[in-house]
């Protein structure tokens, strides 16, 4: 059974929202959550911010992205255009894709945790691995211990604590981004 329709036009600078990313994931049985996808897709522009959306969507659909309705692509695109759009413009706009407030602590929690892992795949990061620039190392390294994130002890008292998780993979992300943009430019001498 197909879940509701993804409305048909999107702003461009508004993302669709969580709750119609995830249906479409469900209608093409898309094993990742919204949020690992989105984690996956942040790291992939951390790395190359000029990564084209259809690599994106191969990533996550494979061969099913033939199937995509028109209406869904163009919400899958729009989805990571904003995100590139964020992550390029510097100035602290880039959000984490996550259930609403009105989701329990647990789902949001788990979705953290999910985004995480994503964010670790799309970079393509692996403890012990590479040379991370700068700061890189620690604050993916703490991304990682996030990723391992116990939501089902999660409650509604939380509520503080994740908002500053949030904030902090948040403002993690920007880091590495700025780190990997920094170590892409050319020197001068």
């Amino acid at each position: 059974m197909k879940h509701p329709q993804v409305r048909q036009v999107i702003s461009m600078h508004e993302s669709p929202s969580y709750e119609e990313i995830q249906a479409i994931f469900l209608n093409h049985h898309v094993p990742a959550s919204a949020a690992e996808a989105h984690g996956t897709l942040a790291g992939l522009l951390c790395v190359d911010g000029r990564l084209d959306c259809g690599q994106w969507l191969n990533a996550v659909f494979g061969e099913d992205k033939a199937g995509l309705a028109p209406d869904e692509r163009a919400s899958c695109e729009t989805l990571c255009k904003r995100t590139r759009e964020q992550l390029d413009a510097f100035d602290f706009s880039f959000e984490l894709y996550l259930p609403d407030d009105d989701h329990p602590m647990t789902d949001r929690a788990r979705a953290l945790g999910e985004w995480c892992q994503g964010f670790l795949y799309g970079l393509g990061y692996k403890l012990g691995g590479s040379d991370w620039p700068g700061e890189c190392r620690e604050v993916l390294d703490d991304i990682l211990q996030l990723s391992r994130l116990d939501a089902e002890h999660a409650d509604e008292t939380d509520e503080e604590a994740y908002a500053e998780l949030t904030e902090f993979v948040r403002a993690g992300v920007q880091l590495v981004r700025s780190e990997f943009e920094q170590n892409a430019s050319p020197q001068l001498h």
